[in-house]
């Protein structure tokens, strides 16, 4: 009974779906993946975005699958920060892009697409534009490459598959598990009921279990610390990104065999840019407050990809001279780019972009 009446409580309080479970879901090759036409809120303490997902998984207002004739496609990959965490869709970087583009008085129709989702990272967007998305026929594709991404190919490969020839086949969304006595699996059992139909146990995940959750690791290894790369003391060489890499060549040689272009976007965190920004979540990933760290680690990977023949646009000084005229472009906490932050990404990738754009339409009116 008391639960009950705590689940009715819950509900007064919450009454709507605020968890990512409503749109998001785990999946057996893209480990987890965008619940096509879902949609929902995500909420934390610093915000509280809707979400609605296309017919195609993406976070993105609705296109066709076949591009339409006369029209030309800008194809954006990426984790969170390209997803739009903590803000809403249009505020996203991709959709400002999309704007700014329309607005450049180009004879041709371009339609940029956001393809970013939360926690992917090359080997798993290499799996999502090989068996989906190159589908779309796109005419460029940009991989918005995050310094977290060595820390989750790590993993994600884990829990990969592979075929003869060493080419991703899919990645697991967990470990595999061997079924254990009855009253484990009860266990299991209960714990994925309440997960699915009650406001409670989630109200619990979401406000009360990062209570006793300890601080992730704090280290130089790149293998177990998610931002071993921007600490103390940090020796890598470069040779920690060879399995992103690997995977980023992966996915320029796709395109490439259909004659699509890569680009690659770095891009900093508050914490790179400004002794204010990301105040409190430093705190929690074992940063010093009031103190700018090395943007050292983006000039590495902007010199990594121009080796492998890849375009890179390094947004670090984009950023850092807005910061000195603007302030907050990052959560606090959560760190993901607020709607001032998105601009500044917006506006360093159009400047890039639009002579792409200028270009490609003069090649297509030469007789």
């Amino acid at each position: 009974i008391c639960l009950l009446i705590l689940e009715g409580v819950v509900r007064l309080v919450e009454p709507r779906d605020v968890l990512r479970e409503r749109f998001e879901r785990g999946d057996p090759v893209f480990h987890h993946r965008f619940i096509p036409n879902a949609s929902g809120y995500w909420k934390t303490r610093e915000f509280n975005p809707r979400y609605i997902i296309n017919s195609l998984g993406l976070r993105d207002r609705e296109i066709s699958k076949t591009k339409p004739k006369g029209t030309k496609r800008v194809l954006l990959l990426g984790d969170s920060f390209t997803e739009g965490n903590g803000v809403e869709a249009g505020e996203a970087f991709p959709a400002r892009v999309q704007a700014l583009v329309d607005a450049a008085g180009l004879s041709t129709r371009w339609e940029v697409l956001n393809a970013g989702e939360g926690s992917y990272s090359p080997l798993l967007q290499y799996l999502l534009l090989h068996k989906q998305l190159i589908d779309l026929e796109p005419d460029l594709v940009i991989l918005n490459l995050d310094l977290s991404d060595l820390y989750d190919d790590i993993q994600y490969t884990k829990l990969a598959t592979f075929d003869a020839s060493g080419k991703p086949l899919a990645v697991r969304s967990e470990p595999e598990r061997k079924s254990g006595p009855w009253y484990v699996e009860a266990v299991y059992s209960i714990k994925d009921f309440l997960k699915d139909h009650t406001r409670l146990y989630n109200f619990l995940r979401r406000y009360v279990a990062p209570l006793f959750v300890g601080r992730p690791e704090a280290s130089n290894d790149a293998r177990v610390d998610k931002y071993a790369m921007i600490r103390d003391g940090y020796a890598g060489d470069g040779s920690d990104w060879s399995l992103t890499f690997g995977y980023i060549e992966m996915i320029r040689d796709l395109l490439a065999a259909r004659g699509v272009p890569l680009w690659l976007t770095v891009y900093p965190y508050g914490h790179q840019i400004s002794p204010r920004e990301w105040h409190k979540g430093r705190v929690f990933w074992s940063f010093e407050q009031n103190r700018v760290y090395s943007t050292a680690p983006q000039k590495q990977l902007e010199e990594l990809g121009r080796s492998k023949g890849i375009p890179v646009i390094n947004m670090t000084n984009d950023f850092l001279e807005r910061s000195k005229k603007e302030f907050p472009l990052y959560f606090a906490f959560d760190g993901h780019f607020l709607p001032a932050g998105h601009a500044v990404a917006a506006e360093a990738i159009f400047r890039d972009l639009l002579p792409f754009l200028r270009q490609a339409e003069a090649s297509q009116t030469k007789p």
